[in-house]
């Protein structure tokens, strides 16, 4: 059985994206899938019980049927923070490797997402490379190329794995068009140089960075005017519309697919974002709009909510759902399979943990 655990330099590279596609990519070319978070960090309830809501994420993308226990053994807490600070004596050891021999059984592959940043889980002995070492497996690192100082980050990652030999190879994700070339030029082979493989980069890409306008509803605990059987309906990009109305019409054009933020009293900005076609309309404060808005909106199918918050409260919190969603519509796993397939090395990926691709 071949495994392989998915890090990050930073929390929300696309560990979970990657896993997700990965494990479908391997999946379709007949290998039997199992797959791990060992340590649960993004808590949720499920009938009752914790889990990861990465993890359940891509259970059920997958159709995987191993139980949410096994998949999620160990979930950060903050009595596990506590007890760790204390020094009480845990058996997240006998945890983690129970899950991990009933998961493997009758698996192929088993990917294994660490959790948060590579050093996430020191404190208690479950670092992302504590962890590999313990399972016998190597690391794939993600790195979200936001900058060249990712360089950075990937050289620091690398003293905090130690032994070399453990990391497999690395994907410099999300990586901006205008910087293609200089990382294909300067940076890989810079990397390269020093012994790091590097498997492929894949591109920024907005599918993957955009989230449903249900989602933003959510996120927001916002009420829903008009438009509600729009609400699948995808945003690419958040807008503020805070400007005069003179100008707000080629702001909002500029960009498209996005949702334009206001006060709810800006009668004159949300009939410019209506006027533009913007995907959705965000207000804030708890104002309810004019009848002739919401006539306007109703009439070019443009949802609009309204928000408790104040306009900086639900920029931080739209800033936080856009770019950082979860994987759950089939069309995102749909583009980040078909995004790995044309830019990454799979078969590389594969005789790295001894797999035939």
């Amino acid at each position: 059985m071949a495994s392989i655990l998915v890090s990050s330099s930073e929390k929300y590279s696309g560990k979970s994206s990657i896993c997700m596609g990965l494990g479908k990519i391997f999946r379709d070319k007949g290998y039997k899938i199992g797959y791990m978070k060992p340590v649960g960090n993004l808590l949720i309830d499920v009938n009752g019980s914790l889990t990861d809501e990465d993890a359940e994420g891509i259970k059920e993308m997958l159709g995987l049927d191993d139980p949410t226990k096994l998949i999620t053994p160990i979930h950060l807490t903050d009595s596990l923070i506590d007890d760790a600070l204390k020094g009480v004596k845990k058996d997240l050891d006998e945890r983690l490797l129970e899950a991990y021999s009933r998961i493997s059984e009758g698996k192929d592959l088993i990917l294994i997402e660490g959790t948060g940043g590579i050093g996430g889980g020191a404190m208690y002995n479950l670092s992302d490379p504590e962890i590999a070492s313990k399972l016998g497996t190597k690391m794939l690192l993600i790195t979200r190329f936001d900058s060249v100082y990712a360089v950075d980050r990937i050289l620091c990652d690398l003293r905090i794995i130690q032994d070399q030999n453990i990391l497999a190879g690395i994907i410099l994700n999300e990586v901006p068009s205008d910087m293609m070339e200089r990382v294909t030029e300067l940076v890989i082979p810079f990397l390269e140089k020093k012994g790091i493989r590097v498997f492929g980069m894949l591109p920024l890409d907005e599918t993957l960075r955009s989230v449903p306008i249900s989602e933003i509803v959510e996120g927001l605990r916002a009420e829903v005017l008009v438009g509600a059987d729009k609400l699948e309906e995808f945003v690419d990009n958040y807008l503020v519309g805070a400007m005069e109305a003179g100008s707000a019409i080629k702001y909002f054009r500029r960009i498209p697919n996005s949702a334009v933020i206001t006060g709810g009293d800006r009668a004159d900005i949300q009939m410019a974002a209506i006027e533009s076609k913007v995907k959705c309309l965000v207000l804030t404060g708890n104002m309810l709009p004019s009848g002739a808005v919401l006539a306007s909106a109703e009439e070019a199918d443009i949802p609009v909510i309204l928000v408790r918050g104040d306009t900086m409260t639900t920029i931080e919190r739209m800033e936080e759902l856009i770019g950082h969603a979860h994987i759950k519509q089939q069309v995102k796993l749909d583009r980040i399979v078909d995004l790995l397939e044309k830019n990454v090395d799979l078969r590389s990926i594969a005789e790295s943990i001894g797999l035939e691709f």
